[in-house]
């Protein structure tokens, strides 16, 4: 196992705010996160504290992808096969989404799911943009960070296992038994087994995170936004405490005699509400995730893994490049349940493993909701 070092510069830089073309009262902003090194192989999972609009605003779109820090006013685009970005979350240090897994944030401060922004490889294509008059309130006393997990896929001998951090593939000795391979597995800065066992500097490449900030000053005018993040492998395990398994293992088709594998869980809203805005977020072998009415069976969002078909940036073969998203929006109401359904395919995947075939998958259902007064989560989970 070699673990290198990866350098990570004390600035981050950003364009000058400008007026959106067609809404006079809102603006936007291109950011970029300090700059990052990585070799061929290497693993980076760590937050960094960036740059947001200052004072008290209302974001009404954001958008991110990993580009190379090659002097670019604007940035280019990293291709997939190049560096997979697994996720990228941005959150506030102190103001966190509203649940379904923040009890342990609230209570602890170890922030778990606890992002108001964040997606994975889909990012270039699944934007978030809220119409008008809707907005996610927030002010600069409370300090941004994002943490950022892109695993440099250069010269490895797997690059599936190694972008899925397979335990095999990264080295780590997994941290319980029967851990085959996850979040656990890609610590900060170790790297995938590759075909070169020695590199030099040149083989470092610099990378940022870009992101676009899109923004309105008129509060008053504002619908404030509250986020939610839905996690599958959530477990309910006593009134005030929701502990989220954040990721989980598809197993192979041999295993389960079909070649579909669904999971599921029940989520209760307490308070009358809106859902304006919703998206999943999936990872390689993904079908589709969808949520629904549990009284009534009634789909109200579903959300397609849509997978690259060339080699182009952005349309990378074999890889999640956007997920459907569902901005029609839906109507909660007090004590009524919610089931989110997550489907992956059980066949192809993993050419090392006989076990299984895909591993710390995720499946969550992001949503922005529209309410009057602050919601206690509880849920049920089933698989």
């Amino acid at each position: 196992m070699h673990s290198l070092f990866a350098i990570t510069l004390a600035c981050a830089t950003s364009s000058s705010a400008f007026v959106a073309r067609d809404d006079p009262k809102e603006f936007n902003q291109i950011f970029f996160s300090p700059s990052v090194q990585l070799l061929p192989g290497q693993i980076l999972q760590h937050p960094i504290d960036i740059d947001f609009p200052p004072g008290k605003i209302a974001i009404t779109g954001f958008t991110a992808d990993l580009v190379f820090d090659d002097n670019s006013e604007i940035g280019n685009p990293v291709p997939l096969t190049q560096t997979y970005l697994h996720h990228w979350t941005v959150q506030q240090r102190i103001n966190h989404n509203s649940g379904f897994c923040d009890y342990e944030a609230k209570r602890t401060g170890n922030l778990k799911l606890s992002y108001l922004f964040g997606v994975g490889s889909e990012s270039r294509g699944t934007p978030i943009a809220f119409e008008s008059p809707y907005g996610l309130i927030v002010n600069d006393s409370d300090k941004w960070a994002v943490d950022l997990h892109a695993i440099d896929l250069r010269d490895t001998i797997d690059p599936l296992g190694c972008r899925e951090c397979l335990c095999q593939e990264t080295g780590v000795k997994p941290h319980r038994k029967g851990y085959i391979g996850g979040l656990a597995c890609c610590e900060d800065m170790t790297r995938c087994r590759t075909h070169s066992t020695s590199y030099e500097q040149d083989d470092v490449v610099s990378y940022r995170l870009r992101y676009n900030v899109t923004w309105r000053e008129d509060i008053e005018n504002i619908t404030p936004l509250y986020i939610f993040v839905m996690d599958v492998t959530g477990e309910l395990s006593h009134a005030e405490e929701h502990p989220c398994m954040i990721e989980y293992d598809i197993p192979r088709l041999n295993n389960t005699g079909s070649a579909i594998y669904r999971r599921n869980s029940t989520f209760f809203f307490p308070e009358d509400g809106r859902i304006i805005h919703a998206v999943a977020h999936l990872h390689s072998g993904a079908m589709f995730a969808e949520a629904s009415r549990a009284s009534s069976g009634e789909v109200v969002c579903r959300g397609d893994a849509i997978y690259g078909t060339g080699s182009n940036v952005g349309n990378e073969e074999g890889y999640v490049v956007a997920i459907s998203q569902c901005p029609e929006g839906w109507q909660v109401r007090k004590g009524e349940a919610f089931n989110l359904d997550v489907f992956y395919n059980t066949t192809g995947g993993l050419t090392t493993r006989s076990d299984v075939s895909h591993v710390g998958v995720m499946g969550y259902m992001w949503m922005a909701a529209a309410r009057e007064t602050p919601m206690h989560i509880g849920n049920k989970t089933g698989a």
